[in-house]
Order: structure tokens, then sequence, then C-alpha cells
């Protein structure tokens, strides 16, 4: 049976590799992958943060891959940080569904920090896909509030997480439940993996910069 295993491993090791060397964002990248027992293990570094992203869904996107250790370290070309929050500046003015007025954004060493309100989850969440698609963003501090006037009744919120949930990876099949008050959004019901449980607490913070308390349970 081990020897089974470690063939399964070797091949699925192979495919990540010839997959990740194929992709013109990843080809020129030094990456380092390792797999046991289904999981792949990435490490090295990539230029960007939407770089490391293709990698982990790369390497997900096979039926061996039971889970993804994502390791890489964003290491972007670098951009003084005053070109930095000017790049993110000018890319959030330009998107249509972002009240530009309402968000500041500033730059420290590559972290961007975006502040100010929006009117509604989604263009919070927006905010920050548009930051940390920029050239020479290292990371992104999302401190942007959501105006509690405009926004649906917590029993819509609650809903709305639980979709995102539900798209989310590898939670399609979970067992998941939320709930949201004043003070928390809470999340419940049980997962297979930690990884999993991690991926549905990052879904709902980027709801809400409220506290989230992660109840979900790890059965595998």
């Amino acid at each position: 049976m081990h020897d089974v295993k470690t063939t399964t491993d070797q091949l699925l090791c192979d495919q990540v590799e010839r997959a990740l060397r194929r992709d013109e964002r990843l080809s020129s990248q030094p990456l380092e992958i390792a797999v046991e027992d289904g999981v792949v293990h990435l490490t090295g570094s990539v230029q960007s943060y939407r770089r490391k992203l293709a990698a982990h869904e790369i390497a997900s996107s096979f039926d061996a891959c039971r889970d993804v250790i994502n390791e890489l370290a964003v290491s972007p070309v670098i951009v003084p940080d005053q070109q930095v929050a000017d790049s993110v500046r000018a890319a959030l003015d330009a998107h249509a569904d972002i009240t530009r007025e309402t968000i500041t954004v500033t730059a420290r060493n590559g972290v961007v920090t975006l502040g100010g309100h929006a009117h509604a989850p989604w263009e919070r969440m927006t905010a920050q896909d548009v930051a940390m698609a920029c050239r020479g963003v290292r990371d992104v501090d999302n401190q942007i509030l959501v105006d509690r006037s405009t926004t649906e009744k917590d029993e819509n919120l609650a809903s709305d997480i639980l979709d995102a949930l539900r798209v989310g990876r590898g939670l399609s099949d979970a067992d998941l439940h939320v709930a949201v008050n004043e003070a928390a959004i809470v999340l419940s019901g049980s997962v297979r993996t930690l990884g999993q449980k991690q991926t549905a607490d990052a879904i709902a913070r980027r709801f809400r910069p409220w506290i989230v308390r992660n109840e979900i349970r790890v059965t595998g």
C-alpha cells in the first residue's frame, strides 16, 4: 500500500509541476512542489498575490489532490510606495462598481492600506481584489468599513455569506451554517480539513470587518 501511495503522490507531483511550468504567469517563478498523501505543498516565491492564487488553483484542480498547503512567498518587483499607492488609486478610480470618493489608499513597504467606507460588502471585497492585482503590492490591509445604514438586515447578510461559502473552493459539499448579529459573524457546522475551515473563515471576513467566531468542526 505504501508503494501505491508513493507512486500516486509522485504522479500528482509531476502533473502539478508540468502544469505550473506551462502557465505563462508561473513558468519563470522559482517554485518547489512536494506531495504527501495527496496534499500538495507549494514553496518558493512569486511576484504577485494573483500568481500565488493561480498556483493554488492549478494545484488543486487535479482529482488526486486532497488539499493544498500554499506557502509561496510574495516577492514583487520593488516599486516606490507612492507609485504603488498611485497605481491602486488609479485602478480604484477606473472601476465602475467602486465609489472612489469614499475610499482612501496608503502604501508602506509594498503593503497597501485601504480605509474609508463602502456601501456594501461586495464593494469592500471588490476594492481589495483590485488593489491586490496592482503591480508592486505585497499585501492589502483592508480597513474599509461597510455603512450599516445602507446594508441588508442581518439575516440577509448571513444568507449572502452562506452563498459565498457554498461556491468557495472545496466547500460546495460542506455542512456550514452562518449567523450574524451586531457584534459578530458566527460560523458553525463541519468540514473535512483544517484548510476548508480556514477558507470559510477568510471568506466570512471579506464581508465585514467584524469579529468572526469560527466554530466549524474539522472531522477529517
